[in-house]
């Protein structure tokens, strides 16, 4: 791992040489401009930050600015290794720097190093106790830890403090599943939808609420919903789980070949082969089995504990 270290009054002789061919402006403008694929590549807004932070003709707190935004571009391009670097130095200075925090502690989280993850955020919160990001991600934290009662406690503060805040509210609902706490979930999941009617990660999650308390056609239209918006493998699988559960085992079997396609879905493959024996494709469902099983060796259990089983 590459170290960093930010001069806080001098510039080695030569540092602005990267960037003779741009203005310092252009460079700083490339740093800070990158929202996404439709404001250009992140590797264009990366070399724009290292620019700034190598040349002698920006501030130590322009350049640690941009240290901090190259930091939040590595974690954004899984560059997680790289992110905690740049990160942890802009902290050696912004000792009190909040959301340096969290961005650290997320980029630790990446790199499963959940305790460090946790110090992060309880700083960044400490720091800042109305720090909604960081409640949300701790938040996160504990889920991972199948702490759901401080997750949902976090979620709270987050959600009284940014009402209009869909993500929180969806992740509380998400929280409120793993505890079987299905009405409250889909609560959750109905309000979150109010704010951002259109996420597909929202609907297929109230999809699979219903599916779990046995509404199965409401689960199919929300899936349908979500897969409309966004056709990803998971929400391919969750409608399959609810046509196996209604019984209508042919649209179960080409969900879940559909979320097999790119192989490596060991749930979906065992599910589908649940399917397949109840359809009557005896040779078929231990075919599914036996590979999903190869696998992975608790599939069985999983799946079962997803409520689908024989």
């Amino acid at each position: 791992m590459r170290a960093v270290t930010l001069a806080i009054c001098v510039v080695a002789a030569g540092a602005g040489a990267s960037v003779i061919a741009q203005s310092a402006t252009d460079a700083r403008q490339r740093c800070h401009s990158y929202a996404g694929p439709e404001s250009g590549t992140p590797d264009r807004a990366i070399a724009g930050c290292t620019a700034v932070i190598e040349s002698d003709r920006f501030t130590t707190a322009e350049r640690l600015d941009a240290l901090a935004a190259r930091g939040v571009l590595f974690r954004k391009t899984g560059q997680f290794d790289l992110a905690v670097v740049d990160l942890t130095e802009v902290l050696r200075i912004r000792v009190a720097a909040d959301d340096v925090y969290v961005e650290r502690g997320m980029a630790l989280n990446a790199t499963r190093q959940p305790e460090l993850a946790m110090a992060d955020f309880n700083e960044a919160i400490r720091l800042n106790p109305k720090n909604t990001a960081a409640l949300s991600q701790r938040a996160v934290a504990y889920r991972q830890k199948g702490q759901y009662d401080e997750a949902i406690d976090d979620l709270d503060h987050a959600v009284a403090l940014t009402p209009q805040d869909p993500w929180a509210v969806s992740e509380r609902g998400l929280d409120h599943v793993s505890k079987g706490e299905f009405d409250l979930a889909i609560r959750d999941f109905d309000r979150a939808l109010e704010l951002a009617p259109t996420s597909a990660w929202t609907i297929a999650e109230r999809g699979t609420a219903y599916r779990l308390t046995g509404q199965y056609e409401r689960a199919i239209a929300d899936l349908t919903s979500a897969i409309a918006l966004d056709a990803d493998e998971w929400s391919f699988a969750e409608r399959g789980a609810a046509y196996l559960q209604a019984g209508r085992y042919k649209e179960a079997i080409e969900d879940f070949t559909k979320a097999t396609e790119n192989g490596g879905q060991a749930w979906a493959l065992y599910a589908r082969g649940i399917a397949k024996q109840k359809a009557g494709d005896v040779a078929g469902a231990d075919a599914d089995m036996r590979a999903a099983r190869d696998l992975r060796t608790d599939v069985a259990a999983q799946v079962a504990k997803d409520g689908l089983g024989p």
